[in-house]
């Protein structure tokens, strides 16, 4: 599957700070983070649009907010959530 994975480094160019995000793995209700914090996927623009966008949802605030899906790092699995 060519072309699913975004990666890239961070400015720092430290490879532990890497972002590579797999939209296609990303589902509804997953845990993201975003700028270091933690998030609630809501919504995902779909694949053919360019540049697309998450509303990711603040689970202690409830606030939602609209971000590059680029900037996501998929949390992995969670349990409870």
């Amino acid at each position: 599957m060519t072309g699913m994975h975004k990666c890239s480094v961070r400015a720092d160019g430290n490879p532990r700070h890497s972002v590579c995000v797999s939209a296609v793995l990303m589902e509804i209700g997953d845990l993201v983070t975003y700028n270091g914090k933690s998030y609630v996927l809501r919504g995902l623009e779909p694949m053919s649009v360019p540049d697309r966008r998450a509303e990711i949802e603040d689970p202690e605030s409830g606030e939602c907010c609209s971000v590059p899906v680029a900037q996501l790092v998929a949390a992995g699995p969670q349990s409870g959530v």
